[in-house]
């Protein structure tokens, strides 16, 4: 796996990945259990990058499209 640098503004919460992925926050945990997203644990929360949000945001939007 390739080294990661993030900053904490690049974070975003479950509850707000949720939102923006327009689905249950319990998805984004099974996503993050099924290795289709990856979620960084800080102090005992569980953090999505902002990047893997956008990605997984554009792959849904591609797939809705075809």
């Amino acid at each position: 796996m390739p080294e990661i640098t993030i900053n904490t503004s690049d974070l975003v919460s479950v509850k707000d990945a949720a939102i923006v992925l327009n689905c249950h926050r319990y998805q984004i945990y099974r996503w993050i259990d099924g290795k289709k997203l990856t979620g960084i644990k800080f102090g005992g929360v569980l953090f999505i990058p902002r990047t893997e949000v956008e990605r997984l945001q554009k792959e849904r939007k591609e797939t809705a499209i075809e």
